[in-house]
């Protein structure tokens, strides 16, 4: 699954790219990168790999990789990790046993 980036820059040495979020591109599955200026000139340029960014717009560190958080990816494992929970087996031994409706619940997910 592909990868999203932007580029942090926290000091312009040419006064042209300028500082903060300067530009955006993917990480395709092959390696391959493709970057986009957020800029006046927002010209699209693709690289063999992200090692290649960074050693041509790094600036000695002054410049980072940020990699996006992928959204998808993190709610499908929230997800999975939720499917594995539950409630009833977490809560079924704290409920008092002769409570109606503790009776009650117990039938009713019994039931499904």
């Amino acid at each position: 699954m592909a990868k999203t980036f932007y580029l942090h820059r926290t000091e312009d040495e040419s006064g042209i790219s300028g500082t903060g979020r300067i530009a955006q591109g993917i990480i395709f599955d092959n390696g391959k990168v493709a970057m986009t200026w957020l800029s006046e000139h927002p010209s699209v340029t693709v690289y063999d790999n992200i090692g290649e960014v960074k050693a041509i717009h790094g600036h000695e560190g002054k410049t980072e990789v940020m990699m996006e958080q992928d959204w998808k990816r993190s709610f499908n494992e929230v997800k999975s990790a939720l499917s594995s929970i539950s409630i009833l087996d977490i809560t079924c031994d704290r409920l008092p046993v002769e409570s109606e409706v503790t009776k009650q619940l117990l039938k009713k997910n019994m039931e499904d």
